[in-house]
């Protein structure tokens, strides 16, 4: 397991404004690579220390792994979303303890705890919210580079559904080339191109009255 990083997350995430549009795009791209369950919950203190540092901190159980994730805020670079992110790989079932309050997420030994144990000394954080998410997989061409795309369902805690799919960059070099390339197989589906300037968790909060 114990696979570790610190990275720059580089996305293009656009809205789909229905669940028709949802299934025109599935219907389009055919059989994915694969489906991914995601359970997913943010941590901070009652004050939003985190958050005020600029960080969020996300435990997310998936099919067969968990993950800890301390994510910054995201700023936008035209069509892309840049942040940084601190990654670890844990069990599933630890994923789920924390995620279900019988562990402490600050307890778990890996790097993202390891910074904010640093970074916010003597912080204890609660559970903010959490919400549910199918992920579908595919691999999609664009000139001559593969890109995956991530095609989202997420349900919140009050019921209602969205839809997102998100396109993850290894740099910023051919930004404005994925996005031209989306925005005209968009318009061939019929799917208005919007940019989804919030994050899940944003929403998330949102949705559940949280500031």
């Amino acid at each position: 397991m114990n696979q570790e990083s610190r990275t720059v997350e580089i996305e293009i995430k656009l809205k789909l404004e229905s669940f028709t549009d949802y299934l025109k795009l599935v219907g389009y791209l055919g059989k994915i690579e694969s489906e991914e369950q995601q359970i997913n919950g943010f941590f901070d203190t009652e004050d939003r220390r985190l958050a005020k540092g600029g960080w969020a901190l996300r435990v997310r159980a998936e099919n067969k792994r968990g993950l800890v994730t301390l994510k910054s805020i995201p700023t936008q670079a035209g069509a892309a979303v840049i942040r940084q992110e601190i990654e670890s790989e844990i069990t599933r079932g630890t994923a789920l303890d924390a995620l279900d309050l019988r562990i402490d997420v600050l307890s778990i030994p890996v790097m993202p705890v390891t910074f904010v144990r640093k970074e916010f000394p003597d912080l204890a954080v609660a559970r903010l919210i959490q919400f549910q998410n199918t992920r579908q997989k595919k691999l999609f061409r664009i000139c001559d580079y593969n890109y995956l795309l991530e095609i989202d369902k997420t349900e919140y805690n009050d019921g209602s559904v969205d839809y997102e799919l998100e396109v993850e960059l290894a740099d910023s070099t051919h930004i404005e080339t994925v996005e031209s390339h989306l925005h005209k197989l968009f318009q061939s589906l019929g799917i208005r191109f919007e940019r989804q300037d919030e994050s899940k968790f944003a929403r998330a909060l949102k949705k559940a009255r949280i500031h």
